[in-house]
């Protein structure tokens, strides 16, 4: 397995390649990972992705669980989150898009198998790989998060309260439509705002192109917090609020459905809809007038879906299988 995920911190891929991994690990697989000086860098961990790695397992199923991978090896088993970077540069800075679109073309091209985490992600890579059928393996609720003690000091350092507060996840990412959903906010009368806030929580990083925002009253920005202290936030949030452009999973949606959240306003993407079925609320994630009409709705519990999410669809131990499978039958080869 490509361990190059491993020096980076945990959010989205890293999670997913985190809970694979260990699986595969204790399945027999061998993990490679970056010495002390390559995982010093982002720039070096990348270097060694595509140089390093690549000659010490030529001989070898290479399994990569993210997207710093090599773009050439024999028996690459390659997981894909999404091809953002090709259908929708705009979203990130332009050393990102220069780098990352001709590494993603040609990863697609030369991989021996490819992995998708979504249905709709499954349907996309098809189109554009030449490997055949596309393996799903899916996300699932983190372990990781689920088995954290929740922390009180994120409530100690926001204000927030048990069910009183809206909680949005999604770093400052053009796609998550943070602008537009502090736009819809600004919409929702200032009283029921600051009665129950919007907990906004995520980071940023170089690779995405930036945006002001600007969040009216009764908004709590957090940025990044702990796995102890999001599972305090899922826990107690009254509905989690979702309304990116585009996904290739949404992992936030099946964590806050296993910790109990039964209230989503969720953008109308395919994604989502594979995911959440009938068990959450979709806006038009172009219109914040739609959105604000259902942020108020969650906040008031008004026409509510009475369906639940069904979080028993996705599993971590599955997911692992599924790729151990198509590795296998390279191995076979």
């Amino acid at each position: 397995m490509n361990g190059a995920f491993r020096p980076q911190r945990v959010t989205g891929q890293q999670r997913y390649a985190t809970e694979i991994a260990d699986r595969l690990l204790e399945a027999g697989a061998l993990e490679v990972r970056p010495g002390r000086f390559w995982s010093g860098s982002s720039v070096r961990t990348w270097l060694w992705s595509v140089t390093v790695l690549p000659a010490r397992t030529w001989r070898s199923v290479l399994i990569s669980l993210t997207a710093r991978a090599p773009f050439l090896h024999p028996r690459q088993v390659l997981a894909v989150h999404d091809l953002f970077v090709l259908t929708n540069p705009e979203w990130y800075s332009q050393s990102y898009v220069r780098s990352h679109v001709p590494m993603l073309r040609l990863q697609l091209r030369t991989a021996a198998a490819v992995v998708a985490v979504s249905q709709p992600v499954a349907d996309q890579v098809e189109a554009r790989a030449r490997t055949g059928p596309v393996t799903l393996a899916p996300n699932a609720p983190s372990d990781l998060l689920l088995a954290a003690e929740s922390s009180e000091a994120v409530f100690e350092r926001t204000g927030l309260a048990v069910d009183r507060f809206l909680l949005a996840i999604g770093s400052l990412d053009p796609r998550k439509n943070l602008a537009r959903l502090a736009a819809a906010w600004a919409q929702v009368p200032e009283d029921i705002r600051l009665e129950c806030p919007l907990a906004v929580v995520g980071g940023s990083a170089s690779i995405y192109a930036q945006e002001a925002i600007r969040w009216p009253t009764g908004t709590v920005v957090t940025g990044y917090v702990s796995d102890a202290e999001l599972a305090g936030l899922y826990e107690a949030a009254r509905a989690v609020v979702f309304v990116s452009l585009a996904e290739g999973f949404g992992l936030p949606i099946v964590e806050a459905a296993a910790a109990g959240v039964e209230r989503f306003v969720l953008a109308d993407i395919d994604v989502f809809h594979w995911i959440a079925g009938e068990g959450a609320v979709y806006v038009d994630p172009l219109s914040e007038t739609d959105m604000a009409r259902a942020l108020i709705a969650a906040i008031e519990h008004e026409s509510w879906p009475t369906a639940k999410i069904d979080v028993r669809r996705f599993a971590w131990e599955r997911s692992a299988s599924a790729i151990l499978d198509a590795a296998s039958r390279l191995a076979d080869r």
